[in-house]
């Protein structure tokens, strides 16, 4: 009686239990996968060995959008939030440092296929090992990345200016190599103007050259084709007719050129153009026509002497120089030598007498022109070094600008001279000597025309 009651009790718990339970529903059959989602390879380059890629799992992300982001931040995200599989990115492509923009929705497309053709397009490759995608950039991206520019040889051989000249004025434009300009620069009249041996410091330095000899990629090349052309074009030509004249203006206090003024305006009858010349004028400008009749008006004044009357011919930013007188040796620098110290005096020679210096440089409507005259002469040195003479100077430097032919009248440079003339019998008394004092202001004036040729 127990055992059945036993029993009964059993198979009532068991009878609970089942009703407990909910019933296991049907689970419809999944399609089957497609290609790509069944571990086929992502579409790569062709050539690129790349192992099949295992199943992978869809991930909750369904969209991604980035503007401007490196390759490295892309491929992290749809790997780990989108494809989540695991994934190992070469520090090759971490280096990248492109920016991309990425945009891709589910609903229109297969990702690992968005992804294939991104990375295939980026250079970059796709390789299955273990269960394990590694990302890398392929071979020959890495040697087409690492090879320099191809780069080529162009030869110039310039028609009006020098080699030295252009090669100076258009490397800023360019990242290629000039063989004119060496590591060390030199002012144009230092430049060397032979060979110098390949492993001599000589060969460090500028050179001047008659050739221009460049190196750097093919747009460099076509570019400096293109600008050569229009900066090697002739400097052009002036010829310059000029008169220096000293002018005794006596102890008054008129000056060289307001003397000149005066007598330019009363010889020639004509206007000036300056109105009443006052003590403020300092130059005039005359009519081409007028040079012959200025400088006739002026020799014919006794107070007027010709000190030089060049007439030069000079290219355009070059330098035409008279010289007119002797160079005279002075005590130069004093070095020692040997042990014993012996004192080695040198001697240097400097110009003296009259010296005219012109360098015009052509522009457009004008000619700029730097003038330096210098009148020089040595005496006795009394201080000082008396075994060096002393040289008296008057020099005159001016920077101006002139039109086609048209003259200038200009001048300064005013010298005072005292002398005391001592006359009588030697034997009388000095107090009974006859005594004769002067005093003679001079100035300098230039005349100017510079014609283009």
């Amino acid at each position: 009686m127990r055992a059945l009651l036993l029993l009964l009790l059993a198979l009532s718990l068991a009878a609970r239990a089942a009703d407990a339970v909910p019933p296991v529903p049907t689970v419809p059959a999944l399609p089957p996968l497609p290609e790509a989602l069944a571990g086929g390879p992502l579409p790569l380059s062709p050539g690129a060995q790349v192992a099949a890629i295992s199943p992978l799992r869809i991930g909750n992300a369904k969209k991604a959008n980035f503007q401007f982001v490196n390759v490295a931040q892309v491929i992290n995200f749809v790997y780990s939030e989108m494809l989540q599989t695991p994934f190992v990115v070469l520090p090759e492509v971490n280096d990248d440092k492109r920016l991309v923009s990425f945009r891709f929705d589910a609903k229109k497309g297969d990702i690992r296929d968005a992804l294939g053709s991104f990375l295939d397009w980026l250079g970059l490759g796709v390789r299955t090992t273990d269960g394990i995608d590694y990302i890398y950039k392929r071979k020959e991206e890495k040697e087409k990345a690492e090879l320099p520019p191809d780069r080529d040889v162009f030869v110039y051989n310039p028609k009006y200016r020098s080699a030295d000249y252009l090669a100076r004025l258009v490397q800023p434009l360019f990242s290629g190599q000039f063989t004119t300009n060496r590591a060390i620069p030199a002012a144009a009249g230092a430049k060397m103007t032979g060979d110098a041996p390949m492993n001599s410091a000589a060969a460090m330095v500028d050179q001047s050259s008659d050739a221009m000899v460049f190196l750097g990629t093919d747009k460099e090349i076509a570019m400096l084709k293109k600008v050569l052309p229009q900066v090697d074009i002739k400097q052009g030509e002036v010829a310059i007719r000029a008169w220096v004249y000293e002018v005794s203006t006596g102890d008054d206090k008129t000056s060289g050129f307001q003397l000149a003024a005066s007598v330019l305006g009363g010889r020639l009858g004509v206007s000036l153009g300056v109105g009443t010349v006052d003590a403020n004028a300092n130059a005039l400008r005359l009519h081409t026509g007028f040079l012959d009749a200025a400088i006739a008006a002026l020799d014919s004044d006794s107070r007027f002497r010709v000190v030089t009357s060049p007439n030069l011919r000079v290219a355009s930013g070059k330098h035409g120089r008279l010289n007119v007188g002797q160079s005279v040796p002075v005590v130069g620098s004093v070095s020692f030598s040997g042990a014993s110290g012996t004192p080695i005096q040198s001697v240097a020679y400097e110009d003296a007498g009259v010296i005219f210096d012109v360098q015009p440089v052509v522009k457009g409507d004008v000619t700029d022109a730097d003038v330096t005259v210098e009148i020089s002469d040595f005496q006795k040195t009394s201080t000082g070094v008396n075994n060096s003479p002393t040289k008296n100077t008057r020099k005159f430097e001016t920077s101006m600008q002139l039109s086609d032919g048209e003259v200038i009248v200009t001048g300064g440079l005013t010298q005072s001279k005292d002398s005391n003339l001592r006359s009588g019998i030697s034997w009388l008394p000095s107090f009974m000597d006859g005594h004769t004092w002067s005093k003679s202001d001079s100035d300098i004036v230039l005349i100017l025309q510079i014609t283009r040729v």
